[in-house]
């Protein structure tokens, strides 16, 4: 199982939905679509916790 990380490219903000997509734990639109949708409907917890998966995972080195 590889670490999850916070992709550069591909990414939209701040690149934790693509990172999580490199780390094969789901697609990527599956990740946008459950912080986007969980956003709206839980007062924007999801945001926080987003922004705290930025914080927490490493940027991905350039190659």
């Amino acid at each position: 199982m590889s670490s999850i990380i916070r992709a550069k490219k591909g990414s939209w903000f701040l690149g934790v939905c693509k990172g999580l997509e490199k780390s094969n734990r789901g697609n990527v639109f599956f990740w946008r679509l459950v912080f986007f949708i969980s956003g709206c409907f839980t007062f924007g917890i999801p945001i926080l916790i987003y922004l705290g998966l930025a914080v927490i995972f490493p940027i991905e080195k350039s190659e």
